[in-house]
């Protein structure tokens, strides 16, 4: 098992992204990526902090909202998605 590397969940094959073959892109979750192409282009790495802060939150009632800003603050800037010096490794795909 691995992490989407645009939201950060945990991703199996089911998962997978596809490329714009339709070949699966085990880099990406299907929610996240589609076709080549990011399914939210246009989304901030901030939105994407709050999103997964809220889904986090959601499945762990008793985890406080700082405690999981934290968590997706520290975990998701790492990810290929947002971290520049990969933004060309996963676009000849």
């Amino acid at each position: 098992m691995g992490f989407c590397n645009s939201c950060g969940q945990p991703i199996v094959k089911e998962d997978y992204g596809t490329n714009k073959d339709g070949s699966l892109n085990p880099e990406f979750c299907k929610d996240c990526y589609q076709n080549g192409e990011y399914t939210e282009p246009d989304i901030t790495l901030e939105e994407m902090i709050v999103r997964k802060t809220k889904e986090m939150m959601e499945k762990n009632p008793r985890l406080a909202e700082t405690q999981a800003t934290g968590i997706t603050a520290m975990f998701i800037p790492g990810l290929k998605r947002w971290n520049p010096e990969f933004q060309d490794d996963y676009k000849t795909l």
